[in-house]
């Protein structure tokens, strides 16, 4: 490999698969395309080419080529949470950016492209307690913006795939609850595992069969990589989680924290009115089900087929126990 692109390179995953690729492959390249700017510990890297853009747009592209040939895009960029009033705005924007992404894998013949794509869009639900979905479930996600967008990205990616029959190697992994030393030394005060482990002194149940499966941070790196490897120009899906999911019980037992009990209602409630004034950082009251009913998956498939394996439980992800890339 000469040439690697990462979409959202400045962002979590991406930025970690950055630093994996440098520390791996000393004779390859980084191509990071982000609306940010290059963060500053690679300033001075030679081996990584910067491109300021929004992916929606096509000024890129060109300048995507400028190193010669890619062998692989590793398409991260998402933008997850929506301003009050603009989620069809965002909606749009990230589903021309991965438009854009994928039709550049296509058109110029890149051997391999990896898409992060989630777990939410299989929809959270009821009929979920005590089953872990498969690859083969459909999405049926129909509220929580977040799974709805990346449902149809997957649709989108699979129209492009129909219609064009491109030569590239694609892998979709799904991902769930990612998290780790990483993510939680950057994680927002609004994001979930910062309620669960630093601003709420208990844990909040509306549903006691209610679980998550947390998959740490460096497992998902090594998917990835694993992905990139794949050869053959088929489509592959994954899960990617491990076996183990924690219900509230286990969750307040291993943050050492009591129970409190409220009924979804009321928090579908408090999400309806605090989404406005927190522009958008909390999950709206539509994205609620994923507080009540599971989303549990079997991650054993890329195990099976890819050498891959979890390093990781999701309770050590909760914890965020350093891992192999901190």
């Amino acid at each position: 490999m000469k040439n690697i692109i990462v979409t959202g390179a400045a962002g979590y995953i991406g930025g970690m698969v950055v630093d994996r690729i440098l520390e791996l492959y000393p004779a390859v390249s980084v191509i990071g395309v982000d609306l940010l700017p290059m963060p500053k510990r690679w300033v001075s890297n030679s081996r990584v080419f910067w491109i300021q853009a929004d992916l929606a747009t096509g000024e890129w592209r060109e300048k995507a080529l400028a190193r010669g040939p890619a062998d692989v895009v590793i398409h991260c960029a998402f933008r997850i949470r929506a301003p009050f009033g603009k989620v069809k705005a965002y909606e749009e924007n990230n589903r021309a950016a991965s438009k854009n992404a994928f039709g550049f894998a296509f058109e110029n013949d890149i051997p391999s492209l990896v898409y992060l794509s989630t777990v939410s869009s299989y929809g959270a639900r009821k009929e979920n307690i005590g089953r872990l979905l498969t690859e083969a479930d459909p999405f049926l996600e129909g509220k929580n913006p977040y799974g709805c967008q990346k449902k149809l990205i997957e649709d989108d990616l699979n129209n492009l795939l129909k219609n064009g029959n491109p030569k590239a190697t694609v892998t979709i992994l799904r991902l769930n609850s990612v998290t780790g030393p990483r993510s939680q030394s950057l994680s927002s005060k609004f994001g979930l595992i910062t309620f669960l482990k630093k601003l709420l002194p208990f844990v909040v149940e509306l549903n006691p069969r209610w679980a998550r499966q947390f998959v740490h941070e460096d497992d998902v790196v090594d998917a990835i990589f694993a992905s990139m490897a794949r050869r053959g120009g088929a489509l592959a899906v994954y899960n990617v989680a491990p076996k183990q999911f924690l219900e509230v019980a286990a969750i307040a037992r291993i943050l050492d924290k009591k129970i409190v009990r409220l009924p979804a209602w009321l928090v579908k409630a408090g999400l309806f009115l605090l989404w406005p004034v927190s522009f958008g950082k909390l999950v709206p009251a539509s994205a609620a089900d994923g507080l009540a009913y599971p989303i549990n998956v079997d991650g054993t498939k890329i195990e099976r087929e890819l050498d891959f394996t979890y390093v990781y439980t999701a309770e050590e992800a909760l914890l965020g126990k350093t891992g192999r890339y901190a």
